[in-house]
């Protein structure tokens, strides 16, 4: 396993559009901080579209195609699939 040298950080000059990304990171992590836990619900629900259209579109892919509400149902396992390629869906 590596070791690193930190220490050496603190010596060298940075460039001011550096400083301006690391700055800017730091921003965005903390809005990010903020949007878990004032939104959570908002968050859960687009994981949940973004895992049905990411499962739609791996489908797609293979040749498996079924309608969007019969693909919602078998994603969020509240139906048995009726067939060979509704259970390749997930």
């Amino acid at each position: 396993m590596r070791n690193f040298d930190y220490s050496i950080l603190a010596s060298m000059s940075w460039d001011s559009e550096i400083i301006g990304l690391v700055a800017e990171i730091h921003e965005y992590k903390g809005r990010q901080e903020l949007y878990l836990k004032q939104k959570p619900a908002e968050l859960d629900r687009l994981i949940e579209v973004a895992k049905v259209q990411s499962t739609e579109a791996s489908n797609e892919i293979e040749g498996i195609r079924t309608t969007n509400t019969r693909l919602l149902q078998l994603v969020k396992d509240k139906t048995t699939p009726r067939n060979r390629d509704e259970e390749e869906i997930n």
